[in-house]
């Protein structure tokens, strides 16, 4: 009966493509050119930080800066390549109040992080400081923790929690790598009475973007500090440089 009533509303108003309106098959779907715009990050990619290889047919499974250098975090996967495409849909979701994008994120970060989530205990979104909260009215990093937990109940306990924002910071957009690294510095923590929950787990953090990762690498370090064995991230896009 449900099915029928879906039927007759999708005749009456149908779903629309969610970069531009068009009308689709089903929602929430992006129609065929929206899907052009979009860049998967697939395999092969580098098995520590989950940068895409160049090279389609290279055999190498560490990109070159993990090849020599150690990561903060233990494993980072990605969706999307943050591209024009997918920087319009973030930036409606971020900045426009457009929630209706969540579910369709939700499934591309369950697919870009199902190797990750055996062995991780909590799923923690990288918080916002509480006057932005209050200024955006959500965090959308905690709607695609709890989107994806609709898609898959069974994926690891959301737990916001576990690490809080203790400064506003200014936008990292136009700032160099020293001026982003500086800017998110002690800009979040562990609350006291929760580090014992942290002890000797895994946990992974969640985001939209990953640029230049001195957010993310802040969020890790203060996890590592607070007792975490070992630390995952989870971003729906990533830039390339």
């Amino acid at each position: 009966m449900a099915q029928f009533f879906k039927k007759i509303l999708d005749h009456v108003i149908p779903p629309r493509c969610l970069g531009c309106g068009e009308i689709t098959l089903k929602d929430p779907q992006l129609c065929a050119e929206c899907w052009k715009s979009i860049n998967f990050i697939n395999t092969p990619y580098c098995r520590v930080c989950g940068y895409p290889h160049v090279l389609q047919d290279t055999d190498q499974e560490f990109c070159d800066f993990c090849d020599y250098e150690e990561t903060l975090y233990e494993y980072a996967r990605s969706a999307l390549v943050y591209n024009e495409g997918a920087k319009k849909l973030i930036l409606r979701l971020k900045y426009a109040d457009d929630t209706s994008l969540v579910s369709l994120f939700a499934e591309w970060l369950v697919k870009a992080g199902k190797d990750l989530f055996e062995g991780t205990d909590y799923l923690i979104p990288v918080p916002l400081h509480w006057t932005r909260l209050l200024q955006r009215r959500y965090n959308q990093a905690a709607l695609l923790v709890m989107g994806m937990h609709k898609i898959l109940p069974t994926l690891p306990k959301y737990a916001p929690h576990l690490l809080r924002r203790n400064k506003r910071t200014q936008s990292q957009g136009q700032k160099s790598k020293k001026e982003r690294i500086e800017n998110v510095s002690e800009a979040f923590y562990c609350p006291v009475h929760h580090k014992q929950t942290l002890q000797n787990k895994t946990v992974m953090i969640v985001d939209d973007v990953m640029a230049s990762g001195a957010t993310l690498n802040e969020c890790v370090k203060v996890l590592m500090d607070s007792g975490c064995k070992s630390v995952r991230v989870l971003t729906l896009a990533r830039s390339l440089f």
